[in-house]
């Protein structure tokens, strides 16, 4: 059931009379007769159900209502003005709202920003990053991109890419052991390990010919852009995904450590509501090719 409000003009003249403490002043500001504004702020009164003012003499003074409405209306009537703002005027070409998955916006997706936007020419990109537990519901967004199984209801998606973990580390971390590469997976485990909340070291382990027991670490940690960033800092070594420590790599600041890889089964995905299909696939597959790039 919709909610019902009163009218922003009379939210106005309250605003107004609450800043100059008089209801014939607030009139001639806004161009309106004594009795206007006294009929928008009584109405205003019944709908909130107590009064706003109290009035002595020829001034008004807000009550506590009052001080709190005004308080907390002045914002709100700002965020309006700006929603407003923000659309009026603006060109009718295509629009597409991009929510990114927060690891990916911190780790890889702004810097082939510019090589996106000029793969669309003539469309506006809004681009979103809510966090997991507030994110949009689809149909409040054109397109998502998001890790996952590949399997949401409702709606169409479509690979990225695949993606591959490796363990990595800084190259003064190697250094200061005194290693050089490739490390035998022996030699892996005899650096400072970094841990990530959703992904455990036995499945590497197991696949370079070791015993499957989980290693000790210094620092575990949610995110795996941080897990990425903590490694470029030489803080320890981690596994890492290579989409998102592709820019750490090429720069540098992080190495992989020896040809041991595993296959992730959590990939990226772009995800859409099925009636913005033809929209989104044009940025769809623009990022598609920015992945395949970035992974060789």
């Amino acid at each position: 059931m919709l909610k019902r409000y009163p009218s922003i003009q009379s939210m106005q003249a309250f605003l107004q009379a609450a800043r100059v403490g008089s209801f014939s002043s607030a009139a001639r500001q806004l161009s309106l007769t004594h009795s206007a504004i006294s009929q928008q702020i009584r109405s205003l009164e019944d709908f909130i159900g107590q009064p706003l003012f109290a009035r002595v003499g020829g001034r008004v003074t807000l009550t506590d209502a009052g001080t709190l409405f005004a308080n907390q209306l002045s914002d709100g009537l700002e965020q309006i003005d700006r929603a407003i703002s923000t659309v009026k005027g603006r060109p009718a070409g295509p629009s597409i709202t991009l929510d990114v998955d927060p690891e990916l916006m911190q780790g890889w997706f702004p810097s082939r920003l510019p090589a996106l936007v000029g793969a669309l020419e003539g469309v506006s990109l809004t681009v979103l990053s809510a966090p997991r537990y507030d994110r949009f519901a689809f149909e409040h967004v054109d397109l998502a991109l998001r890790y996952g199984y590949g399997e949401w209801e409702g709606v169409d998606s479509a690979l990225v890419c695949h993606d591959r973990l490796a363990a990595m580390a800084a190259p003064e971390l190697i250094e200061r052991h005194g290693m050089a590469l490739p490390l035998a997976p022996e030699q892996v485990l005899g650096l400072p390990l970094l841990g990530y909340t959703k992904r455990s070291w036995i499945p590497w382990l197991e696949e370079a010919g070791l015993a499957g027991v989980e290693p000790d670490t210094v620092v575990v940690l949610d995110n795996a852009a941080g897990l990425v960033a903590a490694i470029g800092s030489g803080l320890g070594a981690g596994l890492a995904r290579g989409l998102l420590a592709a820019d750490a790599r090429r720069d540098g600041r992080i190495v992989v450590l020896n040809e041991v890889e595993l296959p992730t089964h959590y990939n990226l995905y772009a995800v859409w509501p099925r009636e913005r299909a033809a929209l989104v696939a044009p940025i769809v597959e623009a990022i598609r090719e920015l992945a395949a790039l970035t992974l060789g």
